[in-house]
């Protein structure tokens, strides 16, 4: 019963995504993937987009571009691994792959997924240690509102 449950999520999760890393395509399409495998705001991006209005001093977004380069190749490489672990789930199935297999596969894409977790709540963290109280403020309140 659990491996037909977690095959129909995975069907379902395909269904309603319709992401394929075939479509890829500037770094907007990369976002709404970021965003499709994980929740968790990215708020870099946000960062960037908004420094002005955040009023961030040049040694704020000195720090806030070291993370970003610091962090930015491994992330990439996460949200591809998940992509095309999704696109090779839903082949799996057409193929007829054993439910076992696909679980394998299921499991490998939850653990990157799980990591893009763990590394933006550190990313969180770092902003809010770089990020003044009412920049942060006005920046939650600005994903919040997004």
């Amino acid at each position: 019963m659990r491996k037909i449950t977690v095959l129909l999520l995975v069907v379902l999760l395909f269904t309603v995504s319709g992401v394929t890393a075939e479509n890829m395509g500037g770094k907007g399409q990369f976002m709404k993937y970021m965003a499709h495998v994980n929740p968790v705001p990215n708020y870099v991006s946000f960062i960037s987009k908004n420094s002005q209005e955040l009023k961030l001093s040049d040694v704020q977004m000195a720090q806030v571009m070291e993370w970003k380069e610091q962090n930015r190749t491994k992330m990439h490489g996460m949200v591809m691994s998940i992509i095309e672990g999704e696109k090779k789930m839903a082949q799996a199935s057409l193929d007829g792959v054993s439910a076992d297999e696909i679980n394998s596969m299921a499991e490998t894409v939850s653990k990157a997924r799980m990591q893009i977790i763990v590394g933006k709540t550190r990313c969180r963290d770092r902003m809010m240690e770089i990020l003044d109280d009412a920049q942060w403020d006005k920046l939650t309140a600005m994903v919040a509102a997004k």
